[in-house]
């Protein structure tokens, strides 16, 4: 073939040169795509002209991948690439084939990286061009070495033959002969040797007995009386058992040439292969798969029963053409609305392929597997199988795999099926939706550790390190287990893993929102109820003990003044001590009267405040005067410090001023003589906006675990009922109630033995500044 022959006409869909039309209905490029060679051809520049389907095929690249007009070092490259060349550097494979020398004729054998082998040739042509061809000598070489190892199979057989060996010369005396000859006849050991007749032979050999099951009295003289002349072949079966085969071949000598042979193996092969081919036999008569030999010239040669009764009337009869039984199966339908010409050319296809598998459905509605296969002797092998019970079987998964989606679609729990490696196998959009994901979130197969990452990402763990810690911590075999996880959105969920017989999990999401929020009110609420009997339990406790001191007080000093009245015996001084012990005694239980009258006040609606511009140091120094007396009679150092510039305040002024003689009764209370309680006012240092009354005590101080506690109606943190500091429990509780309902706060800071602090602080909104005058 001449380049010039080519011409530029890319077939549809290709971008490659097409060798023009070479003779009525022949087209050259059909018929190189056709050859199973690789062609590739290079102009006088070595650019590619034209490239044969056989190259793409056993390079595994794309058509497009090699358009005309590509170099030879791209060309080269690629292939090297592909594998073509084999392993290695591939560059230092390509660059080796690039400096063969294409002005000579070349050839040479190329094994490919994945094992396949080449004949290469390479053919200069008139142009300066060449001609290369890949011609896929696998199966040869193959082939060739399977014959090489049978070959030195045989050659170590023959080797180590035991077969018996012996030459007779024309006056058919023996000459020459192998151990293995005296060893198959039955003779001793060296008794048999040169010079020795056959008739002499045999004699030795009858006289050991060998012959006493010979056929008749003459089975000698009738072995003696044959022509050695022409080959004989003769069997005889020794006492022992071993059937010999002794073969007769004339030498050019006139003489002859003796080979035994113990043919006890195969003759027990024989009868092993007759008793194995009754059994395949049996086999394929019993299988359920039906099994239909072809030969080489396409003629049905062998089939089972099984064969027979899943094709019915289609199957072959033996002998009959295929295509004559494919013309009669298409008459009855079985390959559908197809013509018979598309049936022909897809067999042939999958004979070309050499095997090959297909689903057909018979008018019937049997749905049968149909598997081809190529014989060694060109043959073909066709196996059927009824599968309708496993394709009824499949349709009906289907349905319930539908089924079982659209139950996943509405039940109310988000569901999650994995694998056992953590890879997802179905999803409801509920199960997404919970994940903070959508649908398309998951797809099959993704694994679970990228659902989380992608939840981490969009923050559905919380925080950066919190998520990094959940998502280690979740991150563990998948076994039983049930937690609950706030959403970012406050959806509580509550997720419970079960594992699956085949190692994988199912993951249940619910939302619990509604019902934990209820379990929580009703929580809080029975909180509420045992504080507040706490509550009357502590009441009951400290107003009897408080309520009984003055009572017992009045009926006291009442009874005594009545009985001293009564004998005349009243003098001006105890009369005053006493109506003072009733006079106080009875302030006092007004005093309690009056908190407990407060607290209920607070707890309803009639502690509303009234406030008014107040100049706060009056009421502090007020408060301070009213104090002094019982400080200095308790041995303590009362100070108060106020700024020159303070703003006035609103506020209530009684309800002001009675948190602060409460804070500073407390003080003064809890302080041992020769203590201090220090009043200060002044703005606060972290928001100097904000004003703040400071009352401090180097008291007894209070227990960290217990100031909460302080706060609490009718709470005495000395509980035994002989305990030093009297009171209702009232004051600190009834002072932040006040504080509150003016706008203020109070907070309580306090050591045990270090002494307190109480912090009441006034925001900017309830300060009035005042203006200067001049």
């Amino acid at each position: 073939m001449k380049r010039d022959d080519l011409v530029r006409t890319p077939p549809a869909g290709s971008s490659h040169l097409r060798p023009a039309p070479c003779g009525p209905g022949v087209n050259l490029a059909d018929a190189l795509h056709r050859l199973p060679a690789g062609i590739l051809l290079f102009d006088g520049a070595h650019r590619l002209v034209f490239a044969s389907e056989a190259v793409f095929s056993s390079a595994e690249i794309e058509r497009q991948s090699l358009p005309p007009g590509v170099t030879l070092a791209e060309v080269t490259r690629l292939l090297a690439f592909s594998g073509m060349f084999g392993d290695g550097d591939t560059q230092a494979r390509a660059d080796e084939v690039l400096r063969l020398d294409r002005r000579q004729s070349l050839r040479r054998v190329n094994r490919t990286s994945d094992g396949r082998i080449f004949d290469l040739v390479s053919e200069p042509l008139d142009d300066g061009g060449f001609i290369s061809l890949a011609i896929d000598a696998t199966a040869s070489a193959i082939a060739e070495a399977e014959a090489m190892r049978i070959a030195r199979q045989v050659q170590a057989v023959l080797e180590g033959l035991h077969g018996g060996v012996a030459a007779f010369g024309p006056n058919r005396e023996l000459t020459l002969h192998n151990a293995a000859y005296e060893a198959l006849l039955g003779a001793a050991p060296g008794s048999l040797h040169a010079g020795m007749t056959l008739r002499r032979i045999y004699e030795v050999l009858a006289a050991r007995g060998e012959y006493r099951n010979a056929d008749s009295p003459d089975f000698v003289q009738r072995r003696l009386g044959l022509d050695r002349s022409v080959p004989h072949s003769l069997f005889r079966e020794r006492p022992t058992g071993q059937v010999l085969r002794s073969t007769s071949t004339p030498a050019s000598d006139g003489g002859y040439v003796i080979e035994i042979d113990d043919l006890t193996e195969l003759k027990r092969a024989e009868d092993e292969a007759r008793r194995r081919a009754a059994l395949l036999d049996g086999v394929l008569a019993a299988m359920p798969h039906g099994v239909c030999v072809f030969s080489a010239d396409h003629r049905a040669r062998m089939m089972n029963e099984a064969y027979r009764r899943l094709l019915g009337d289609t199957a072959p009869r033996i002998g009959e053409h295929l295509d004559e039984v494919t013309a009669r199966r298409h008459a009855f339908g079985e390959y559908g609305d197809r013509a018979l010409e598309e049936v022909r050319r897809q067999r042939s296809a999958w004979m070309t392929e050499g095997q090959a598998e297909h689903v057909r459905r018979r008018p019937n509605g049997t749905m049968l597997v149909i598997r081809t296969a190529s014989l060694p002797d060109g043959g073909h092998i066709s196996v059927v199988t009824d599968v309708t019970a496993l394709a009824q079987a499949q349709d009906e998964q289907r349905i319930q795999a539908a089924r079982e989606q659209v139950m996943l679609a509405n039940i109310r729990h988000g569901v999650t099926l994995f694998d056992a490696d953590g890879r997802l196998v179905a999803a409801n959009a509920l199960a997404a939706r919970f994940c903070g994901l959508t649908l398309a979130d998951f797809p099959p197969g993704i694994r679970i550790e990228d659902i989380r990452a992608k939840q981490a990402t969009l923050g559905e763990f919380g925080q950066t390190s919190a998520a990094e810690v959940f998502v280690r911590t979740r991150n563990k075999a998948f076994g039983a287990d049930s937690y609950t996880r706030v959403r970012p959105d406050g959806t509580m969920l509550e997720i419970t893993t079960d594992p699956t017989p085949d190692g994988g999990f199912v993951r249940t999401f619910t939302d619990v929102t509604a019902e934990r929020r209820a379990l929580a009110e009703l929580e809080r609420a029975k909180e509420a109820a045992e504080e507040a009997s706490r509550a009357k339990s502590r009441f009951l406790t400290t107003m009897t003990h408080e309520l009984r001191t003055p009572l017992n007080a009045v009926i006291g000093f009442s009874d005594a003044l009545l009985a001293q009245a009564g004998a005349g015996q009243v003098e001006g001084a105890d009369a005053v001590e006493f109506s003072r012990a009733i006079n106080d005694a009875g302030r006092h239980l007004l005093s309690l009267i009056d908190d407990i009258l407060d607290v209920a006040r607070s707890e309803g609606s009639g502690m509303a405040a009234n406030p008014v511009p107040l100049d706060l140091p009056s009421v502090v120094q007020g408060v301070a005067r009213v104090m002094r007396a019982q400080a200095d009679a308790a041995g303590i150092a009362l100070s108060v410090e106020l700024r020159d510039d303070l703003p006035r305040v609103l506020a209530d002024e009684k309800r002001l001023r009675q948190v602060l003689l409460n804070l500073v009764t407390n003080a003064v209370k809890f302080t041992e003589s020769g203590g201090s309680v220090r009043v200060l006012v002044h703005p606060d240092e972290c928001v100097p906006d904000r004003l703040v009354i400071v009352v401090s005590d180097t008291g007894i101080g209070i227990a960290a675990d217990d100031i909460p506690r302080a706060f609490e109606p009718f709470v005495q943190l000395e509980t035994a009922l002989s305990r030093r500091f009297g009171g209702s429990g009232l004051g600190l509780h009834l002072s932040r109630t006040l504080a509150r309902a003016m706008g203020f706060d109070l907070r309580l800071e306090s050591e045990l033995g270090r002494g307190t602090t109480v912090t009441l602080t006034i925001p900017a909104t309830h300060q009035v500044v005042q203006e200067k005058t001049s």
